[in-house]
C-alpha cells in the first residue's frame, strides 16, 4: 500500500473547494470554530459508508473481474489528468453558494454527515483512489482497512478543521474570481502531478 500517494490524493480531493468544504466554511461562521467540529464529525461519518462499499467493491472486482483493475487504474490516470489540465485551462471564477445550516449540535452533525453522504461520486472516486494507491483489496483485514479509514478520514478531518480554522479569511477570499482561479490552477497542479505519478507506476506494468 503506497500510504503517501493515497494520504496525497485523498488531502488534494478534500483541498479542492466543493460542498464540504463550503458547507464546512458556512458553519464555522455562523456558529463558531467550536461548534463546527461537530459539522466536521459529520462529514467523516457521512463518508465512512462509502468507503467500506468502495472497499468491498474493489475485493469484488479484485476477486471476480481482476482484468478490470488495469482499465480503472488507466481511468483513473486520465481522470485526474483530466481534472489537472481542466483546472489548469478553465478555472471556476465562482463557486456555488453554500445551504444554510440551523440548530445545534445534532442538526450540524446531521447536515455534515448528509453533505458527504449524499455526493454520487465518492464511490467510483475512491475505487479509483483504492487502486491507484494499492490498498490490498484481494482480501479484508482489519488492519488494511483500519490504516485505509485512518488515512481517508484523517485526511477529510484534517482540511475540513483547518477551513473551520480560517473560515472568516476564506469566506471573503473564495467570493473573489481571482483566487478562485489560483486556488483551481493550484489544485490541478496537484491532480497533474498525481496523475503523472500514477501514469509512472501504471505504464512499467502495462
Amino acid at each position: 500500500m503506497n500510504i503517501g500517494f493515497l494520504i496525497g490524493s485523498c488531502l488534494t480531493a478534500s483541498l479542492s473547494p466543493g460542498p464540504a468544504a463550503l458547507s464546512t466554511i458556512e458553519t464555522s461562521l455562523r456558529y463558531g470554530k467550536r461548534r463546527t467540529f461537530w459539522h466536521t464529525l459529520g462529514l467523516a461519518i457521512g463518508e465512512t459508508p462509502h468507503l467500506f462499499l468502495s472497499l468491498f467493491g474493489m475485493h469484488w472486482l479484485t476477486v471476480y473481474a481482476p482484468y478490470a483493475l488495469p482499465l480503472i487504474g488507466f481511468a483513473g490516470m486520465s481522470y485526474f489528468l483530466y481534472l489537472g489540465v481542466g483546472l489548469l485551462l478553465r478555472p471556476r471564477s465562482s463557486l456555488p453558494e453554500a445551504v444554510g445550516v440551523e440548530g445545534g449540535a445534532l442538526r450540524l452533525f446531521l447536515r455534515g454527515a448528509w453533505v458527504n453522504f449524499s455526493n454520487p461520486k465518492t464511490i467510483p472516486w475512491m475505487i479509483v483512489i483504492i487502486q491507484a494507491a494499492g490498498v490490498p483489496a484481494d482480501q479484508l483485514a482489519w488492519s488494511t482497512t483500519g490504516v485505509f479509514l485512518l488515512c481517508t478520514l484523517g485526511s477529510e478531518i484534517s482540511v475540513m478543521s483547518f477551513y473551520a480554522f480560517v473560515g472568516d479569511r476564506l469566506r471573503v477570499r473564495l467570493k473573489d474570481a481571482a483566487t478562485i482561479r489560483v486556488v483551481d490552477r493550484v489544485t490541478g497542479v496537484l491532480w497533474l502531478a498525481l496523475g503523472l505519478l500514477m501514469a509512472w507506476r501504471l505504464l512499467p506494468s502495462a
